[in-house]
């Protein structure tokens, strides 16, 4: 099955949950780990994991 692309004028929050959850449903034979679909699906929306922990960072600053 080819990986979630993400939508024209879809946010990353909701591509980032649609794509975990396809892979979930699809894929978790190849891909056990919640941790590991979520890294899969940040990287096709282009993020690394670096800016993942900065963007975290960033969020527990302002809460």
């Amino acid at each position: 099955m080819p990986m979630p692309k993400p939508k024209k004028n879809e946010s990353k929050e909701d591509f980032v949950s649609r794509c975990i959850e396809t892979l979930t449903k699809n894929e978790s034979d190849r891909f056990p780990s919640r941790e590991q679909r979520a890294a899969i699906c940040y990287s096709q929306w282009g993020e690394t994991p670096a800016e993942k922990a900065k963007a975290e960072k960033k969020k527990e600053k302002q809460a």
